[in-house]
């Protein structure tokens, strides 16, 4: 709900409640207008308190972001905050996160300095994906536009000038772009929900987390990009040994640095 324009070198802090606050994600918008509205890309959400969209509707949220669900400092609750950067929908803008602190405890003791995703490059993007979930489904229709599976595009480009703002995850490209139900075939492939884990089944819309490991998310080539151009991040909704880290409450502070020095430019072309 906070919008803070930065220029160049610039920063924003905040600080967490000590009782811990669950749930909260950190973005950056790009190419909005000074009130941060009307933006580019970023405007995944209608805008706090008053609602509403950006002029054409809210962008798709394939926001590069971070997220964590901050433990408290004392009392009787848990002491440990867990995190992550997600490119499970998608990336945009590429970032690093440092952390600073006592470092050494994260990760049950193993460390952690950095979550790097300074390389993510829009040029790398797949621009022919295949997401037919290994032949099971070849085309779908949008709109009534039948679309074939073997051969998609995940570049989102932008309305105006066609540069391309972000890499929409194939999970993403089917549910938001295309609006297709997530447990429907083949998009539970991709999107992998779990809604009943003790009752599990692919024909109730269900897939377990084996099951999605073991399909065409985990090799496909966004998820291969991802892991090529990143290093503990995310790339599909049960990549928890990539991804998913934690730390003590408090003993450490996270910055989060939108295209750090080196980092492929932004936005990208067409």
């Amino acid at each position: 709900s906070t919008v803070t324009r930065l220029n160049k070198g610039q920063t924003v802090g905040y600080t967490m409640p000590a009782g811990g606050l669950s749930s909260t994600r950190f973005w950056a918008k790009y190419g909005c207008n000074d009130q941060g509205r009307e933006c580019r890309i970023g405007d995944q959400m209608q805008y706090w308190p008053s609602g509403g969209c950006p002029t054409g509707g809210c962008t798709p949220p394939i926001d590069s972001l971070f997220e964590a669900t901050w433990g408290c400092k004392s009392g009787s609750c848990d002491k440990t905050t867990w995190f992550d950067t997600s490119q499970v929908d998608g990336y945009t803008i590429p970032y690093l996160v440092t952390l600073q602190g006592d470092t050494g405890a994260c990760d049950n003791g193993k460390g952690l300095k950095s979550l790097d995703g300074s390389k993510l490059d829009l040029d790398r993007c797949p621009s022919n994906e295949d997401i037919t979930a290994n032949g099971r489904t070849q085309s779908i229709v949008v709109n009534g536009r039948t679309i074939p599976l073997n051969n998609v595009n995940l570049r989102y480009h932008d309305k105006y000038n066609n540069a391309t703002l972000g890499c929409a995850s194939p999970c993403a490209q089917m549910s938001h772009l295309w609006n297709q139900n997530p447990g429907a075939m083949p998009t539970i492939y991709y999107c992998c929900p779990t809604p009943n884990p003790n009752n599990c089944q692919i024909s109730q819309g269900c897939i377990t987390s084996a099951e999605c490991r073991a399909g065409p998310v985990a090799t496909d080539k966004y998820t291969t990009a991802i892991h090529t151009m990143t290093s503990n991040i995310y790339a599909y909704a049960y990549d928890d040994g990539v991804g998913l880290h934690t730390c003590p409450a408090g003993a450490v502070t996270f910055t989060m640095e939108f295209c750090p020095p080196g980092s492929p430019p932004y936005p990208g072309r067409e």
